[in-house]
């Protein structure tokens, strides 16, 4: 995307950009008009420059997959209704799933 922006680190090509539509004004902040975007972190880069977010660690995907503690909770009170084991084998195929490093 086309904004006004002045480059903030020649090495990352991380820039600082106007969001406003006075053109006058960033023009006298030193800045041009550029292709950006905008990395996960919320900063902005020359396009093409933006970091990629870091892998999720093995316990973020997991927890990202568990049940509310609410659902569980529910599951483990019907488990010990009907003498089964949803419960558990819900678990197990999450943490199977991810397993720790």
């Amino acid at each position: 995307m086309q904004k006004y922006a002045k480059i903030i680190n020649k090495e990352t090509n991380e820039c600082e950009i106007g969001l406003g539509t006075d053109t006058a004004f960033y023009i006298s902040l030193g800045m041009d008009e550029m292709d950006v975007e905008q990395a996960y972190d919320g900063r902005w880069y020359i396009n093409g420059y933006a970091p990629q977010p870091p892998e999720p660690t093995y316990a973020e995907k997991r927890q990202a997959e568990y049940p509310s503690f609410g659902d569980q909770l529910d599951m483990i009170y019907w488990d010990q209704v009907n003498n089964t084991t949803l419960w558990r084998d819900k678990i197990t195929e999450i943490k199977n799933k991810y397993p720790k490093n």
